[in-house]
């Protein structure tokens, strides 16, 4: 499972000192925090929840491209860029701290573990989207799903099939033949909501290929 984020990395007094500078918002379920080509560039801490990080391709269709939870920091590109370069939408409920991008970069430039906790994740996401595209590369598309499901296990997204398609960057049959596949060999189960896996070990083996 994942790492607890850059929220989770900070210690009691670095997290009043941002709370003293942000501002707390509950999002419900499918609520929009900000919209792709906003100019907005307030900066998202989730405390707690998951959000999808959706971006248009050029026909207009809609791309999960990722996924980001608990702790993790989400829009801080929009000071760079100018503007959103993705639309972020909740999963469920998602408790958020929410600052100007002076107020943050104010508080890592006061903040030294804080700071050191930002770069960490910041390269952990750099880590990961280098990986994910050697991965396309390198491995089938049901060795790619494999390793996701293992990646979210026990965080029971309520995803579709087109949507880990998308995060995987394979088609929807492909996701439809490997599921199915796993689950008549009693590796995951699919009833009821998100991907429970059944035989961890085995989901890694297909996954390692």
């Amino acid at each position: 499972m994942r790492e607890s984020g850059f929220w989770g990395m900070l210690d009691d007094s670095d997290r009043a000192a941002l709370k003293a500078t942000a501002r707390s918002r509950t999002f419900a379920d499918k609520a929009i925090l900000c919209l792709e080509g906003d100019s907005s560039t307030h900066v998202f801490i989730l405390v707690e929840g998951w959000v999808k990080i959706i971006t248009s391709a050029s026909d207009g269709r809609e791309k999960l491209a990722a996924l980001r939870g608990d702790g993790d920091v989400v829009g801080d590109i929009a000071q760079v860029a100018g503007h959103r370069t993705a639309t972020v939408k909740a999963i469920r409920t998602v408790r958020a701290l929410i600052v100007s991008p002076g107020q943050f970069g104010g508080f890592l430039d006061s903040h030294t573990e804080a700071a050191r906790a930002y770069r960490h994740v910041t390269a952990e996401h750099e880590r990961a989207a280098h990986s994910a595209q050697r991965s396309m590369a390198l491995a089938s598309g049901p060795q790619r799903l494999a390793a996701l499901l293992l990646e979210l296990d026990g965080a029971d997204l309520p995803l579709s099939q087109e949507e880990l398609a998308s995060l995987i960057g394979a088609s929807r049959s492909t996701v439809t033949r490997a599921l199915k596949d796993w689950r008549s060999r009693h590796i995951i189960a699919t009833r009821q909501g998100p991907v429970t896996i059944l035989d961890p070990a085995a989901l890694r083996r297909l996954a390692d290929g």
